[in-house]
Formats: structure tokens, C-alpha cells, sequence
């Protein structure tokens, strides 16, 4: 292919025999159309999909750095959500869906939410938002596909939601992969009336210093021990700075209350975020917190016998987790992709 061309794919999506259905709602009409969709969805969206998690997300563009993927267009949206327009999304619904019922059931349900935008914490709003981004998706797989050399490939991309991240190999002779990647991007969503974000919309080389978030992650490109180029995900420091203030209100709300209620209330917490932060190089930032909900604890115990301090001598580590239950599951868990070194292909 010659450089600085990016193939557009031709050719009606084929149909599906008309869906006799008795839906009522969001759910049952969730039933009905996930089915259809995604058989068409692409393989590098993630975001709400059945057998598919954030965490192999993640995977995906951590692999796609250590195979020296370092050019990195990280794609912010603006308000997405809140902008689908119905007639776009409901003319991709009945190319696949031909019965009425349906697709006025849908067209209500979409109106409810105003006159444009998908309803904010619906059922199937994950849904029409991952039908109303596939076309992205398939530009970028055919980008993917016939750049490749064998085995090798020279772009690759990951979607989670509205959270995008397409990354290109760092070798100059692929800048413009990268160029027309962009071009194509800017297309597409223009055909949707989709918005960038231009404060947040960023185009950078991972191998210069640069880093981007995805989803929740910040992303780097780092040295291993053995001396080879490889990713280095943690948790943003939004991340963090999110889950403390949530314990925080834990902790000032019930001040007054007996510690195995606290800690009753505080477990799930953190079972749940550190859960997902369970990868890449979290250790960090696990520590970080763990030390911060130990202290908050000791206060708490302190408080209630009326003295200051955090009672180092009275109460040891162990005693905490052992005996109050508190939560301690900070353990990686979570297999990281294997750094290797990478070689050209001509």
C-alpha cells in the first residue's frame, strides 16, 4: 500500500430476518439487540461487553508498547454521551433491524433523553454508544490489517467506552501511519458529529518521555530490570486521590461509631478499587494507600479512648488486620505482558 493512503471499506452490512419481539423496556430490548451487534463489534472494544473487562484493555495497549508501539494518539471525546444524535444512531439500528416494534421502542426510549445523547445510566446505553463508535473501530482494524507484515503489526488501537488510544510504531518510517491514522480519525468522527476534545486530545512518542492515561492507568515507557524497553502502568493520581476521599467520608461520618462498623464499611471499598488496580505496577500506590487507612484507623481508635496520637506501641500491624479484619488484599495479582526486545521488519 502506498504511503500515506488509508483503504475505506465498501459494501451494505448484511441483514438479518425481521425480530418478532414483545419488549417492553430497555432490558428485554437489550436482549434482543446484543446478540446482533456484537457479532459486528471489533476486536479492540472493551467497554460493557460481554466476556470482555477493562483489564484486558489494558493488556492490549501495554503489549502493543513493549512491541515498540510508542507513537500514541490518545483520543479524548468531548461530552460524547450527551451528543449521540438519534437519527444517526437509529438509521445504524435498522440496517440490521428491520422490525418496527423494535426500533419504535427504541426511538422512545431515546427521546426520553432529550434530543440528543443516550439515557445517562440506562441498561442499554453502552450498548447504542459501542454501535455508535464501530465504524472508528473497523477504520482502525482495516489500518491494522493492511499494514501488516506477517506477524508483525504497525498500529494498534483500544476502546473502552469513549476512552480511545490509538498507538503506532515508533520507527520514523511509520510517521505516516500515524498522520493518516489522524486524518481518518477526524473523518469518521465528523460523520458522526462526534466533538474532540482539544485540551485533552493528544498526540505523543512514548519513547521522548511522553505518557497518557487509559482506562484509569497512566501509561509509560520504561527499562525492565534486564535492561529492555517495556510498559509501566499505574493507578492515576486521580485515581487515588478519588478512593481516599471516598474513605475519608467513611471515616468522618461514622467517627462516632464502633470500628468493626467502620471497617465493615470501608472493606468493600477497597476490595472493589484495589481489585482493579490489581496490575501492572500498582505496588506503589497500593502501599501508599494501605499506610493511609492504617493511620486512619489507629485515629479512630485513639479518638474513641478520648487520647491523642495513633497508637503505635498499643496496637500492632498484625493485630489490625488479624484480629479488626481489616482488608488486606494489596497483592498483584494480574500477569504482566512479557517484555521483549523488537526487531525490525523490512
Amino acid at each position: 500500500m502506498a504511503a500515506g493512503r488509508f483503504p475505506r471499506e465498501t459494501g451494505a452490512c448484511a441483514s438479518r430476518d425481521s425480530l418478532h419481539s414483545r419488549s417492553r423496556g430497555p432490558g428485554a430490548l437489550k436482549l434482543i439487540l446484543e446478540p446482533i451487534f456484537e457479532a459486528d463489534f471489533q476486536d479492540g472494544s472493551y467497554g460493557y461487553r460481554p466476556k470482555r473487562t477493562a483489564h484486558q484493555a489494558v493488556q492490549r495497549v501495554a503489549e502493543a508498547i513493549v512491541s515498540n508501539k510508542t507513537y500514541v494518539i490518545d483520543v479524548d471525546l468531548a461530552s460524547y454521551f450527551d451528543t449521540v444524535r438519534h437519527d444517526l444512531l437509529l438509521g445504524k439500528v435498522a440496517e440490521r433491524v428491520r422490525d418496527d416494534q423494535v426500533l419504535g421502542l427504541l426511538k422512545r426510549i431515546l427521546k426520553a433523553s432529550g434530543k440528543r445523547g443516550v439515557p445517562q445510566g440506562g441498561v442499554i446505553s453502552p450498548l447504542l454508544s459501542n454501535l455508535y463508535l464501530n465504524e472508528v473501530d473497523r477504520m482502525l482494524e482495516r489500518a491494522k490489517e493492511v499494514t501488516r507484515n506477517g506477524r508483525y503489526t504497525y498500529i494498534e488501537y483500544a476502546r473502552y467506552a469513549d476512552d480511545l488510544v490509538i498507538l503506532v510504531d515508533g520507527y520514523r518510517r511509520w510517521n505516516w501511519l500515524e498522520d493518516a491514522a489522524w486524518r481518518r480519525l477526524v473523518e469518521e468522527l465528523a460523520k458522526l458529529d462526534v466533538q474532540l476534545n482539544q485540551d485533552k486530545t493528544r498526540r505523543l512518542d512514548l519513547s521522548q518521555g511522553g505518557a497518557f492515561s487509559f482506562p484509569g492507568f497512566d501509561f509509560r515507557r520504561a527499562k525492565t530490570r534486564r535492561g529492555v524497553w517495556g510498559a509501566r502502568y499505574t493507578p492515576r493520581m486521580k485515581a487515588r486521590t478519588a478512593i481516599l476521599q471516598r474513605l475519608k467520608d467513611v471515616f468522618h461520618r461514622y467517627r462516632s461509631q464502633p470500628i468493626d462498623r467502620v471497617i465493615a464499611l470501608i472493606n468493600p471499598i477497597l476490595r472493589g478499587w484495589v481489585g482493579y488496580f490489581r496490575v501492572g505496577h500498582s505496588s506503589r500506590c497500593f502501599g501508599y494507600v494501605q499506610d493511609w487507612v492504617e493511620k486512619k484507623i489507629r485515629r479512630h481508635l485513639m479518638r474513641a479512648r478520648q487520647r491523642q496520637g495513633f497508637g503505635w506501641k498499643r496496637w500492632s500491624r498484625t493485630w489490625l488486620y488479624e484480629v479488626l479484619g481489616l482488608y488486606d488484599g494489596y497483592r498483584i495479582g494480574l500477569r504482566k505482558p512479557k517484555a521483549l526486545p523488537v526487531q525490525e521488519v523490512s
